[in-house]
């Protein structure tokens, strides 16, 4: 069984983390020309704003309440925050280095203008991880199609992590934007519930509002273990949707197989395409698995449509480039030898409330026959 060291990546991402404070701190000291006192009181309130966002992660677990959600949101909302002021004062620093014989140029305007330029991000991320995604249309042209699958409608659901009542708000904007285009079947690819869920009920109805010819499948995100196992799988068959966990569910024209999160089950690409191979007899087969891997793998074993998620486009940018370092399959529409395969940006948010440069959607996908 392969082992996935997860706890070295933990500790520089904590790191890097507190470091982004640390220099927010001395960007604003030395361009605001602050004395040692602002200096040391600034330092210790950017620490403080540190340790906010994971306090909130471990209360939210155990404690609900209105005020306490404006609390949870705020914490959450700081990450994307000083994510965003650490960017913009990079490229203030780099283009203070780059002008600096520049008699025009004054440092304090620059620093003002940098401030100025983070609150309009701020505010565009704030709108971009709000708003109800839009429903993304895309075409996928398949090899020995059935004819009874010509024009078949795939609606997918990817990382809603609900766990506050304004994503509830959002999810059923959600779920009104798929009922409008009659999916012939909705899928969720994982992280539907986030630890710290104050109504799981609520969340249930919502769903069982979605209307689906063939009816409601799943798998299981990360975030969804997280919650707990036993939990999340309660909440799956509480709100109609028929989970699939390493297994397969016939349909009369095709069939569907899901699997588990593969790093949190540490499965390998041998258990993958083992479980594949079982089922290589020539009928359409629809693959969901949450997170993008083993691609070439997969496509190796047979002819498949893969819907997968976890990536979130990097939610906010520059994680964009660093969710490209780490993932091949990214974003987007891939074809692998006769298999097509979709990752989705995600339909809602983690942590941060906030997108930039990585819109949500609602992927439906029309199946029609290759020419």
């Amino acid at each position: 069984m392969k082992t996935y060291h997860f706890f070295p990546v933990f500790l520089v991402l904590v790191a890097s983390y507190v470091g982004l404070h640390f220099y927010a701190a001395r960007w604003l000291v030395k361009n605001f020309a602050l004395g040692h006192t602002a200096h040391y009181w600034l330092r210790l309130a950017l620490l403080a704003a540190a340790f906010l966002s994971p306090f909130t992660m471990f209360l939210k677990r155990y404690h609900h309440g209105p005020l306490l959600e404006t609390l949870y949101t705020a914490g959450f909302a700081w990450m994307g925050i000083i994510l965003i002021a650490a960017l913009v004062f990079a490229c203030s620093d780099l283009a203070a280095l780059g002008l600096r014989r520049a008699a025009w140029l004054q440092p304090r305007l620059l620093a003002h203008a940098a401030l100025a330029l983070i609150a309009v991000i701020t505010a565009w991320g704030v709108y971009g991880g709000q708003k109800v995604p839009d429903i993304k249309e895309i075409a996928v042209p398949v090899k020995n199609l059935p004819p009874a699958l010509e024009g078949f409608k795939i609606a997918q659901i990817s990382d809603m992590h609900v766990n506050s009542g304004l994503k509830l708000r959002r999810y059923s904007g959600i779920v009104d934007r798929i009922n409008s285009v009659n999916p012939d079947l909705v899928l969720v690819t994982g992280d539907l519930i986030d630890p710290g869920i104050p109504s799981p009920e609520k969340l249930g109805e919502l769903t069982g509002k979605i209307n689906s010819r063939l009816g409601f499948f799943g798998v299981l995100g990360n975030h969804d273990y997280y919650y707990g196992l036993d939990k999340s799988m309660a909440c799956y068959k509480a709100f109609g949707i028929k989970l699939l966990k390493n297994e397969t569910y016939e349909l009369k024209d095709l069939r569907l197989i899901g699997l588990g999160d593969i790093h949190t089950e540490h499965l390998t690409q041998a258990d993958v395409t083992g479980l594949l191979e079982k089922h290589k007899d020539g009928k359409f087969t629809v693959l969901m698995t949450h997170q993008p891997l083993y691609y070439p793998a997969i496509a190796a074993t047979g002819d498949y449509l893969v819907f997968s998620g976890h990536t979130h486009k990097g939610q906010i940018f520059p994680f964009t480039i660093f969710t490209r370092l780490f993932y091949k399959y990214f974003y987007g529409l891939y074809r692998i030898n006769n298999s097509a395969f979709y990752v989705t940006s995600g339909s809602g948010t983690w942590g941060p409330p906030l997108r930039w440069f990585a819109a949500a959607e609602i992927p439906v996908i029309t199946l029609t026959a290759a020419k």
